[in-house]
């Protein structure tokens, strides 16, 4: 089922500080891949051990990745290729392999600032949290992409749609990592509120991770939601409570952010149109799944 493709460049080991493991899924991620492998290198904090765990890539995914990890590895089995689950998969079965005490999972098409890990590292050595949210900004080049910048930026220091993604790996193998049924943000979403379920102590970094939206089109975000919306009555038969505020059209977030969307009333427009969109499009998921299931 996996095979290790290169095992290199140990971590440069800190005294007295933990390792920390990031482990990022990839498919195909060529376009991004460079830029985030350098921003985990150019972080200020140097023990870290990065991981890719790679679904049969066929650009130069892999070639750009030699260049930085730790560890590579590839799946094996075809049926995973094909599994709309594999970057939970992959990210659940690169922590395992881990040897980190501390572990990351990141998208590759995310940068770091430079202070991100050092930030993670503190709140939980020193300040004994097990989980740690770290917000998220983005930037691209079209106007769907400035669009979901305004989006993301509403939802800082909402605890209903950030998640953590950092954790202290003793907490990660108590809750049993993220669930693989669940997809579109719902595996976040859960893993946070199995945290909860054990009382577990989660905080935020000042800094911020950017996504990287490049050339983002409407066309993209519809067919993204649609997938997901396929399987969003996973989450919301497991998480009835917190769904119903996680999914409710008019976010706490869009208010207390008014004043982003005065500022920039044309992306504010925008957003707002995308958002219905989205919705609209995950609704047609959401139908074609029951329909599918029905037939």
């Amino acid at each position: 089922m996996l095979t290790t493709i290169v095992n290199t460049q140990k971590s440069s080991r800190q005294m007295n500080l933990p390792l920390v493991s990031v482990i990022i899924p990839t498919r195909n991620s060529a376009q991004f891949l460079d830029a985030c492998l350098s921003s985990i290198k150019n972080q200020t904090y140097k023990n870290i051990e990065i991981i890719v765990v790679d679904n049969n890539s066929t650009d130069k995914t892999k070639i750009i990745a030699k260049k930085y990890v730790n560890k590579l590895f590839k799946l094996q089995n075809n049926r995973i290729f094909a599994n709309r689950f594999s970057a939970t998969y992959q990210r659940n079965l690169g922590i395992k392999k881990s040897t980190g005490k501390i572990v990351y999972y990141f998208d590759a098409d995310m940068v770091m600032q430079n202070d991100v890990i050092k930030e993670c590292v503190d709140l939980i050595q020193n300040h004994k949290v097990d989980g740690v949210i770290i917000p998220e900004d983005s930037f691209g080049t079209t106007f769907w992409a400035k669009c979901k910048q305004l989006e993301r930026r509403c939802y800082w220091g909402d605890n209903n749609i950030e998640a953590p993604r950092c954790f202290n790996k003793s907490i990660w193998t108590k809750v049993g990592g993220l669930d693989e049924n669940i997809a579109g943000g719902g595996d976040d979403w859960d893993l946070h509120e199995k945290l909860k379920d054990h009382n577990s102590k989660v905080a935020r970094t000042d800094s911020v991770v950017l996504h990287n939206e490049g050339n983002l089109t409407l066309a993209k975000l519809v067919k993204k939601r649609f997938l997901y919306g396929k399987d969003t009555l996973k989450y919301i038969k497991k998480r009835k409570n917190t769904a119903i505020f996680q999914y409710f059209p008019i976010r706490i977030g869009f208010l207390t952010h008014w004043y982003l969307f005065a500022i920039h009333p044309l992306i504010g427009l925008g957003t707002i149109y995308m958002r219905l969109v989205e919705y609209i499009a995950g609704a047609c998921g959401i139908i074609y799944n029951k329909f599918n299931k029905n037939g």
